[in-house]
């Protein structure tokens, strides 16, 4: 079972994207550049303020291509979406105590690029809300987020 944050993690999110069928059924065709960009802060075990975690993420034809973590801030053009986010937010995402959509509903998650193909796709974004939360195996080396700290969601640049 690899840990939070580590490639084992995004190789483990990948495979499990790919093999699924809900995935592959509600994802639009064509190529989607996707940055995301983790915002250490201080309700985040692993994350403090100022560390932050940029992936660039590559969807083709309804698979996940390519699923990297790089060092520095990628130019922001060129990119489909961008997903901003608070650590907190990610980690409870992932610890399934936090909603995808409501995060993002309630500006959690701040998303540059067409949001009218989110909307179309909307069981797509629950289908990758599943695996992050429900399918991945995640080791929490420094203690799983506590769902009673979640209390409310923490807005992106908070």
């Amino acid at each position: 079972m690899p840990a939070i944050y580590s490639e084992q993690w995004y190789d483990a999110l990948k495979d499990l994207i790919n093999r699924s069928k809900d995935v592959e059924k509600n994802a639009p065709r064509g190529t989607y550049n996707v940055l995301a960009e983790i915002r250490g802060d201080s309700r985040s075990l692993y994350l403090p303020p100022d560390d932050d975690r940029f992936f660039v993420i590559l969807f083709e034809e309804g698979k996940c291509r390519s699923y990297q973590q790089v060092s520095a801030q990628p130019p922001r053009k060129g990119f489909n979406f961008i997903f901003e986010l608070p650590a907190s937010v990610f980690e409870g995402i992932a610890a399934g105590y936090i909603d995808l959509i409501d995060a993002g509903l309630k500006g959690a998650i701040k998303v540059t690029g067409d949001m009218r193909i989110l909307i179309r796709h909307a069981e797509l974004v629950n289908a990758l809300y599943r695996i992050y939360a429900k399918e991945v195996e995640t080791v929490w080396p420094k203690g799983k987020p506590a769902a009673t700290a979640i209390s409310s969601v923490p807005q992106a640049g908070a």
